[in-house]
């Protein structure tokens, strides 16, 4: 419960839980659990900002998440450490909707044929049977020696 996002804990459907003795609903266990130690509280409370921007796409607001870092704990410190040691990197998908994702689906699509393939021989072959896996439609996709 403590990594669902806020705004997405239900409020109103009550149910038992482990270790509570009475039927209560998400929200309610969440906000016991963070009622135990304000460390928690503080880190759950970053770590919803940080999400919050990032989904929303607000670069100021980002920026606002690592100055109000006292109280948190030592890995959650850490995290941001590293987010804020690959600030300039971060800044530039919230400004552009470039993305790689699309040819990592491609490079894993080949490897995948050639695990299935078990080894081609020929690389003509493998070429063709990757040409055919993409649709590729060209003129003369197996060219042999």
């Amino acid at each position: 419960l403590l990594l669902t996002p806020e705004n997405h804990l239900n409020y109103e459907a009550f149910r038992k839980w482990t270790n509570f003795p009475y039927p209560a609903t998400a929200t309610d266990v969440v906000d016991a659990l963070l009622d135990i130690d304000p460390e928690l509280k503080q880190t759950y409370d970053v770590m919803n900002r940080l999400r919050e921007t990032i989904k929303s796409r607000d670069w100021p607001n980002y920026n606002q998440v690592f100055h109000h870092l006292e109280g948190c704990s030592e890995e959650m410190l850490a995290t941001l450490q590293t987010l804020s040691t690959h600030h300039d990197e971060i800044g530039n998908t919230f400004t552009h909707h470039y993305t790689n994702g699309p040819l990592e689906g491609s490079n894993n699509k080949i490897k995948v044929i050639k695990r299935t393939g078990f080894g081609y021989r020929n690389f003509f072959r493998f070429r063709l049977r990757v040409l055919f896996a993409f649709r590729v439609h060209t003129k003369r996709a197996l060219i042999t020696k």
